[in-house]
């Protein structure tokens, strides 16, 4: 008698989706180094007060404009104030206002745009005429003219930006929901009588939640240099909080005389613009599912 061997049917190795795009993530070395400058400032936000060698408000006038020194390594300005222990202090509101503004507006865009790509006719009209209003504007105008009604300050200025930047989520969620809102999944939603927020909120969102994270990532640069931009000619943080929009304006009149007082500030905002931009350059390819073999 022959015995046959039944062999065991192999299991195929399941990936999730996530690791999947956390995987093609990792193979872009733009997107890890801004990943890597991201969270070092971050980490150096959050520990600004146990690293900064000064606090924000000591003062030494016996050190006033000094140049990059052992005792300050970026210099000081023209109180004395170290400036080093002030770009950490300072990260904290800028990128509190960066990622506050961008996720606020993201929200807002994404309920303005589901509504006016899901139920359409009215809606459509009322809202994409209304981000037609806001879009005419260029949004730092815009953020602008709102903190000079709001009064300046964090939180003015947080709802400022993100007003200013809702309507290019709302579009852009608006045309996503377009696409997919006749799928067939959407139909059998439909079929069994769910209801228009229970399809919103369990279908149509996830389904757009990746151009929506690309975006939101790649605008948070945006959103901290409009911030600064603010905060540079009065209208976001006041003393004695500072910020890095703030620590240009402070150290505009001596830029010939000491020059550290713009250019660190400045390069702080450039780099953290830019990893923003390589981490949702990164995203965006990642996530692109014609680049899954």
């Amino acid at each position: 008698m022959t015995a046959v061997q039944a062999t065991a049917p192999v299991k195929a190795k399941k990936t999730s989706q996530g690791l999947e795009v956390f995987k093609r993530f990792c193979k872009n070395p733009l997107a890890i180094i801004g990943l890597i400058i991201f969270s070092t400032f971050v980490i150096l936000a959050i520990l600004a007060p146990y690293i900064a060698p000064y606090k924000l408000e000591d003062m030494d006038f016996m050190a006033i404009n000094q140049a990059p020194n052992a005792q300050h390594l970026l210099g000081t300005d023209r109180f004395g104030r170290d400036l080093f222990s002030r770009l950490l202090y300072g990260s904290r509101y800028s990128l509190v206002m960066g990622v506050s503004a961008t996720i606020i507006s993201t929200l807002l865009g994404m309920i303005l745009g589901a509504i006016a790509g899901y139920f359409g006719q009215v809606a459509d009209n009322i809202v994409m005429r209304l981000t037609d209003i806001f879009q005419a504007i260029p949004g730092i105008l815009f953020s602008m003219t709102i903190s000079t009604v709001l009064g300046p300050g964090l939180f003015p200025t947080i709802l400022a930006l993100s007003i200013g930047g809702l309507a290019g989520t709302a579009r852009m969620l608006r045309s996503l929901v377009l696409q997919i809102r006749s799928s067939e999944y959407i139909e059998a939603a439909q079929s069994i009588n769910c209801s228009n927020l229970r399809i919103i909120i369990k279908h149509i969102v996830p389904n757009t939640f990746g151009p929506i994270l690309v975006g939101c990532t790649m605008g948070i640069g945006g959103v901290i240099m409009q911030a600064a931009s603010l905060s540079f000619i009065g209208l976001g943080i006041q003393p004695p909080l500072t910020e890095w929009g703030a620590l240009l304006t402070e150290g505009r009149n001596y830029m010939n005389q000491c020059p550290w007082l713009l250019v660190y500030p400045g390069l702080c905002i450039g780099l953290i613009s830019l990893a923003a931009c390589f981490m949702g350059d990164g995203l965006r390819d990642a996530m692109d599912p014609r680049l899954k073999k």
